[in-house]
């Protein structure tokens, strides 16, 4: 019976933390949160008891919600491994976080809780949660999300830089941190425009009249350019406008083969509105963090383009297999992304090249 209800909880906690996406954060600077939040919070875990988990309790908002679960049902989540043994040990390891701003901050953490004779009855990675300032005091604020966004559109950034760019390292922190917030919903491309990591080709930049760095365009309708403050807080209110609208096509890539340089898939498309057809075309593009380059302040880059491919579906027929293949200039990287978005792209862009969600198919390749 023991085993049976551990089973039990470890399935309700597989249920209730329904993050799926690890990853770390870019350090930004601010505040220690280590010292000031997680320190402490392991303290309280230390001295909760089966009849008494106020100290925890200070940990949560009043309006606590990450993927559905909120306050009380987080609180009674912890108190069950309790019930079951009274000498339970929580541990909090592996944090990570940046700041959104001086008050707000997102986390990554794991607990892991074990019984008396060390064995886990739980281990949970807890993914994009929110850590607010109230009445100074750090709280748990949770992502404010009932479920995944699996049902809205992905929306696509357009990233435009160069290795050297003085200005471009705030743009690219708030883009990196704007696709750890939102890992089903938004991706970045980041389009090298010169020097060493500039893909043989790419005019990407001249159709959106990008010609200085950084510029972003997000969604093909929301332009950005520049980055300084004002500019680069321009980037989340866009994004999270933009996560809240439906997916208008359904994407499913099949029969991905590589041969050298090249890649080549099957692309189905599920519109689910009447699309304006006359300028619909299909981007590829592979993105990879494998590049020994660094940015102007030494940081690692992240989604580096390096191959684009685009082909009409003017006259092409939605309902059946769209094939693509895309052969890079230089050996595909060991692990990469291809990202396929169907777009409406007018021969003049006016803020008007609208992109149709989209989808993202990691690839990793046994050397």
């Amino acid at each position: 019976m023991k085993y049976l209800l551990i089973i039990t909880l470890i399935l309700s906690l597989i249920l209730v933390s329904c993050d799926r996406f690890e990853r770390e954060f870019t350090d930004l600077g601010g505040i220690d949160l280590n010292t000031e939040f997680f320190l402490p919070l392991q303290h309280a875990f230390d001295i909760i008891t089966v009849s008494d988990l106020s100290a925890i309790e200070d940990f949560y908002a009043t309006d606590y919600l990450h993927n559905g679960v909120n306050k009380s049902e987080r609180i009674t989540w912890l108190q069950s491994f309790l019930n079951l043994d009274p000498n339970a040990s929580f541990s909090v390891s592996d944090q990570n976080f940046a700041p959104l701003d001086e008050d707000n901050y997102v986390a990554n953490w794991r607990l892991t809780i074990s019984g008396l004779d060390r064995e886990i009855l739980a281990d949970s990675l807890f993914v994009g949660e929110r850590i607010i300032r109230q009445n100074d005091a750090w709280l748990f604020y949770g992502n404010q999300t009932c479920l995944q966004n699996t049902d809205k559109q992905l929306v696509i950034a357009q990233y435009f830089t160069f290795r050297t760019c003085p200005n471009c390292p705030p743009a690219e922190e708030k883009l990196q941190l704007l696709q750890q917030l939102y890992p089903d919903n938004f991706i970045y491309l980041e389009h090298h425009t010169m020097l060493e990591l500039a893909v043989p080709g790419d005019a990407t930049y001249q159709y959106y009249q990008a010609y200085s760095s950084p510029n972003v365009v997000f969604q093909g309708i929301e332009k950005v350019s520049g980055g300084n403050p004002d500019e680069v807080a321009q980037y989340q209110p866009i994004v999270e406008n933009l996560i809240t609208i439906d997916e208008l096509i359904g994407y499913e890539i099949t029969d991905l083969e590589i041969q050298g340089n090249t890649i080549s898939a099957v692309v189905h498309l599920q519109p689910h509105i009447d699309l304006p057809r006359e300028n619909l075309v299909l981007n590829y593009v592979i993105i990879t963090d494998e590049v020994e380059y660094t940015n102007a302040e030494g940081a690692p880059l992240h989604n580096v383009v390096r191959a684009v491919g685009s082909s009409s579906l003017a006259e092409l027929d939605l309902g059946v297999g769209i094939p693509l293949e895309l052969t890079g200039h230089e050996p595909l990287p060991q692990n990469f992304k291809l990202v396929v978005f169907a777009q409406d792209k007018p021969a003049v862009f006016q803020n008007n090249a609208t992109i149709y969600s989209g989808i993202v198919k990691s690839v990793s390749q046994s050397r």
